[in-house]
């Protein structure tokens, strides 16, 4: 038996298409709820939350925005090269300013991914008690 056959090629991207403006979508209204309740919080971290939220209450299964994800995630530099040019024209950031800077940013980053471990360490804790976790299905087909 062979495996199923991709599908087309304009099909394909319609739906890369259509994943990447959900996440686009999403952060849009988050950053449109922050800035009208004037929440001191990106737009993008409450976009995650209702992401994640969608993704744990089974409203939106993870295959249908898979691909989107990944190719926002592979494109991921070119959303780095605009800060990259910024320091090119500010040579003031790579002095006392820029080293603090950077240090709140990479204590911010050490915050948020070990926030981001803590949950999915719970998430898999809790999903093993309710015996759904994904590796326990695998195992008793």
């Amino acid at each position: 038996m062979s495996p199923p056959s991709p599908p087309p090629l304009p099909g394909r991207l319609l739906r890369l298409l259509t994943e990447i403006l959900f996440f686009v979508a999403v952060w849009w209204a988050a950053d449109r709820l922050v800035h009208a309740l004037g929440w001191p919080l990106p737009g993008g971290v409450i976009g995650l939350l209702v992401v994640t939220a969608l993704l744990l209450t089974g409203a939106i299964a993870p295959r249908r925005i898979e691909a989107g994800a990944r190719w926002l995630l592979g494109e991921m530099l070119l959303f780095f090269v605009p800060p990259l040019m910024a320091l090119i024209r500010h040579p003031e950031l790579l002095s006392t300013m820029g080293l603090k800077l950077a240090l709140a940013i990479v204590v911010g980053t050490l915050f948020v991914m070990g926030g981001v471990g803590l949950v999915v360490a719970r998430v898999i804790r809790m999903e093993d008690r309710m015996g759904t976790h994904p590796v326990d299905q695998e195992v008793s087909r």
